[in-house]
């Protein structure tokens, strides 16, 4: 089961969640982190979101390269379906 929670996580690296989490033995999680609390971080790495998508939107994909969601979706679909014969 997936579960999203906020948290905090200090700078000393202690990770505090805001909401109670019931679990019954230990559990793996990924953890995203957002922008500091009230203080946004403009100083922005590579591989980060915004620097992504400010590069996809200035290096579009060839037309001929682009494909619709359905086209997507068929491919997907393609995949899935190789898997399971």
């Amino acid at each position: 089961m997936l579960q999203t929670v906020e948290a905090i996580i200090e700078p000393s690296g202690v990770v505090r969640l805001l909401e109670n989490v019931r679990i019954t033995t230990p559990k793996r999680a990924i953890v995203t982190v957002l922008d500091t609390l009230g203080h946004p971080d403009y100083t922005l790495e590579p591989g980060h979101p915004d620097v992504l998508l400010k590069f996809l939107a200035e290096h579009p994909l060839p037309l001929e390269c682009q494909r619709t969601a359905e086209a997507i979706d068929a491919q997907i679909q393609a995949e899935r379906d190789a898997r399971t014969s």
